[in-house]
């Protein structure tokens, strides 16, 4: 083989295990995706169940008698507590 043919063989060598590294790297991000993806749809549903047990408490608070109502404020001041750290979570482990 002349200089030429063996330079042209090395560097194709070369360019398809760059190729074959590269097509692992995109198999690796996919799976990060999906594995981002369930991640988020976790926070989310989080999320969503504070809302409910925010607006449970908000609801019972409003009906509440003089007595139940100091507890039940609470209750509520903890429950939009719990809803404000899981909105702000989602925003900034999300926000890419």
């Amino acid at each position: 083989m002349s200089i030429r043919e063996d330079y042209q063989a090395l560097t194709e060598k070369q360019l398809n295990a760059w190729k074959v590294q590269s097509e692992q790297f995109k198999t690796g991000a996919a799976q990060m995706e999906a594995h981002a993806k369930v991640q988020y749809e976790q926070a989310l549903a989080l999320l969503h169940t504070k809302q409910e047990e925010a607006w449970d408490n908000f609801h019972k608070m409003k009906n509440a008698s003089e007595t139940a109502w100091g507890q039940l404020k609470a209750n509520m001041d903890k429950a939009g507590a719990e809803l404000k750290d899981a909105a702000e979570r989602m925003t900034t482990q999300f926000k890419k």
